[in-house]
């Protein structure tokens, strides 16, 4: 089985009200398409699909939507990764393993100083044969 993996960007509702108060909230280098690009990249369908039991697929399905946040944290690494929602330990592993590899982002400025940044993100793994 090939996953097929699709993404979609959550972008927190106060961001263009942060900004306008001087607030900037936490980037990629490079910005969202490449933080896009390092998710598809990043993510090993391999290990999930070697991981997931048939047991996985009747309890969760081919299709896996998994909701996850994360700090971005002053120093700009990513720390206290919450998966919500249920989804296979495969697919809440390969998640783990991504984001704590990821590099560092640049982090939000508060008040001038570099601050803590509380991302969602939404990921959907389609798992066909």
């Amino acid at each position: 089985m090939r996953p097929l993996l699709l993404f979609f960007l959550m972008i927190g509702a106060g961001m263009a009200a942060a900004a306008q108060d001087g607030n900037i909230p936490a980037t990629f280098p490079g910005g969202d398409s490449a933080w896009k690009h390092y998710l598809d990249t990043a993510f090993n369908n391999k290990n999930m699909v070697a991981q997931m039991t048939a047991k996985d697929y009747e309890r969760f399905g081919k299709t896996q939507r998994v909701v996850y946040t994360f700090n971005v944290l002053a120093d700009g690494s990513i720390g206290l990764i919450n998966i919500e929602g249920q989804v296979s330990q495969a697919v809440r592993n390969e998640v783990n393993r991504v984001l704590k590899n990821a590099p560092r982002w640049s982090p939000a400025i508060v008040g001038g100083k570099a601050s803590t940044y509380r991302k969602r993100q939404v990921s959907t793994f389609v798992f066909d044969e």
